[in-house]
């Protein structure tokens, strides 16, 4: 078995989001997803809640909310992490705009309920909704409604509350993945690429057709991409370092 991986979901989401990715990876990784924080009432909080749910050492998988929790982790506990994946999410501090549309979105959900949000959020985070096998997406609104409006309006007070995570991705001492939906209408590509220049040493990857739900939208083109990761990750952390013998030293 490899190493452990923790994946951490996005708003308003727990591990039925992963359910597709998990099944895949949990074959030769052991998976933590963590639960419990999503009721937390910062970033910093929730990060908080999240570490005592990991292994001592782990890769590290953000999606979206999850990416501005990863930072937090990043942020306080770097030693731990053997390699951090930001899934269609950014580093940035929250825009006006932003907050506007979550506003708009929250209104709505205190409006028609928890599920109506819910539903027109997967419709305009998918890029293809047809796509997406219709018991993973019950089986997600059922999730958001259990979590209730309570839950919704803390992580939207939280992330609109979340800090610059840029410098701390700057100096990121751990390998890098950044993975992007080129379609998404959520959180463009554009800035997955701007994560990706801020760390030229990341590894950069875009899925074609795909919006905010990689693991959703395109689950086999995603585990593709990260077990490739995680093997390449673990072979040079398990490549031995040659000695230098006195008197051959170049």
């Amino acid at each position: 078995m490899s190493e452990p991986i923790v994946l951490i979901p996005g708003l308003q989401s727990d591990g039925t989001s992963w359910l597709s990715l998990y099944l895949r990876l949990v074959r030769r990784h052991p998976i933590t997803i963590p639960m419990g924080h999503q009721r937390a009432p910062s970033i910093g909080e929730m990060g908080r809640r999240i570490i005592e749910q990991c292994p001592q050492r782990f890769h590290l998988v953000g999606w979206s909310m999850g990416g501005y929790i990863a930072f937090e982790l990043l942020r306080r506990f770097p030693e731990r992490l053997l390699s951090l994946t930001l899934i269609a999410t950014t580093a940035e501090p929250e825009s006006e705009a932003s907050r506007v549309r979550r506003e708009e979105a929250l209104a709505l959900a205190r409006q028609e309920g928890v599920r109506v949000y819910q539903t027109r959020n997967l419709e305009n985070c998918l890029f293809d909704p047809a796509s997406v096998d219709p018991g993973v997406l019950e089986a997600i609104l059922q999730s958001s409604e259990a979590l209730g409006l309570s839950a919704l309006e803390i992580q939207t007070a939280a992330i609109i509350e979340r800090p610059d995570s840029r410098p701390d991705l700057a100096h990121c001492p751990c390998p890098v993945l950044i993975v992007a939906g080129r379609d998404d209408a959520v959180i463009p590509a554009e800035k997955s690429r701007d994560m990706h220049a801020l760390l030229p040493g990341s590894t950069y990857v875009e899925i074609e057709r795909c919006g905010h739900c990689p693991p959703l939208e395109q689950p086999d083109r995603l585990f593709g991409v990260l077990g490739d990761w995680f093997s390449r990750t673990e072979h040079a952390m398990a490549k031995p370092i040659a000695p230098v013998l006195e008197g051959n030293t170049p």
